[in-house]
């Protein structure tokens, strides 16, 4: 109990010193006082082929995204209430009331759509109709996406283990723990499938690649070590979710580095002072990377130097930043998207979904831009060359 008080208290010292934080509280719109982003010429127009409302979250802490499998999108309300929905034109295809809180997911793979809660309950649904194949529990609260596939549903728990579930039938078939500091982030980043394992990030700034059919360690790496006198000095949290791109690994902590990682056996290729909060994007050249000022940020993948930094949103609480053809998307806390020019970091358009917080990361498919916010606003959104 104090652990989770101390956490609890964590999060709102944060967010009250540090303008740009995407752990933002409880609040469902953005701040009063978020920057205007004047984009007097944008050249590109942006256009809504459909929208839909499937039930809000109740706090910027829920992980509650968007998932895609084949022609259908998936989501999830922090009431229980998930959704599969044709992803061409937003028609509800099934829907189905778990009469349970959710905070993380939903996740699909294997035939299965999974979310979980703050009460360590984790359940999965069939994809094709949403009928209840399994649920189970785990140690404490999983407040990010499971990792489905390959036959087993990894999830990560606020108490610093990683569980692995049978896809099938839901039984525990492994279990690896870490130690938890004194003092963390709320929230924590979601495991990640490679080929026969699993990488997953700890609050104490490691990370761990674990055999996926026993969980045994086959290595670990340290991407930051926690320095100063305090706890809130020393918190090192790796929240953003790990990247896996062509046999390379990328991975940010808080108040920490960002680092390129050989993921055959773990070795640090490069690291970068960087303050990680949201996510991670990576194409053929470059990382993209929001920290903790609001700042997005590309650096040259094969060696951490940077290409351009963009502060133009700083004092937002940006999203994880997806890629879209030839631009870099992201979504913030005043309500708007924006698309960015990969090669120099200009903002080339914006879009307001609404007054609702985005912490949701947008979700490309194709030419379309999904995106979710706070209030359950699901929109779809295509971009074209303006006139």
């Amino acid at each position: 109990m104090i652990g989770q008080l101390l956490k609890g208290v964590i999060i709102l010292t944060s967010a009250a010193l540090m303008a740009g934080c995407s752990f933002g509280g409880g609040s469902l719109t953005g701040a009063q006082d978020a920057p205007t982003v004047d984009i007097t010429a944008p050249e590109l127009a942006i256009t809504e082929r459909w929208s839909t409302r499937i039930g809000r979250s109740e706090t910027a802490y829920h992980r509650l995204e968007i998932a895609a499998a084949n022609d259908r999108l998936y989501v999830a309300s922090a009431k229980g209430k998930v959704s599969a929905l044709d992803r061409h034109s937003g028609e509800l295809i099934w829907e189905h009331d778990l009469d349970v809180k959710v905070a993380g997911g939903p996740s699909v793979g294997d035939g299965l759509v999974v979310v979980a809660n703050q009460q360590g309950q984790v359940i999965a649904l069939d994809t094709e109709h949403g009928s209840l194949r399994w649920q189970a529990s785990v140690s404490s609260e999983v407040l990010a996406p499971a990792a489905v596939g390959q036959g087993r549903v990894v999830v990560r728990t606020g108490d610093g283990r990683v569980f692995a579930l049978a896809s099938a039938t839901g039984e525990q078939q492994w279990l690896y723990s870490r130690s938890v500091p004194a003092l963390s982030l709320r929230g924590h980043s979601a495991p990640v499938l490679v080929p026969e394992g699993v990488v997953a990030g700890f609050d104490n700034g490691r990370l761990s690649a674990l055999d996926l059919a026993n969980g045994s360690p086959v290595w670990e790496s340290t991407v930051a070590v926690p320095e100063g006198r305090t706890d809130l000095q020393r918190m090192v949290d790796l929240d953003a979710d790990p990247v896996v791109a062509d046999g390379d690994l990328f991975a940010g902590t808080y108040q920490g580095r960002l680092a390129g990682i050989n993921l055959r056996n773990g070795e640090i290729a490069w690291a970068r002072d960087i303050s990680v909060i949201g996510g991670l994007a990576v194409d053929s050249s470059n990382i993209y990377s929001t920290d903790a000022e609001g700042q997005l940020w590309s650096l040259d993948r094969s060696n951490g130097a940077s290409v351009w930094r963009v502060d133009a949103l700083a004092g937002l609480s940006l999203t994880e930043p997806a890629l879209s053809g030839e631009h870099v998307v992201i979504a913030s806390s005043d309500g708007h998207v924006s698309w960015l020019n990969p090669a120099d970091g200009q903002i080339q358009a914006r879009y307001k979904v609404g007054n609702a917080r985005i912490t949701a990361p947008p979700l490309v498919m194709d030419e379309m831009v999904y995106v979710l916010d706070l209030r359950g606003r699901l929109k779809a959104l295509t971009i074209k060359t303006a006139d």
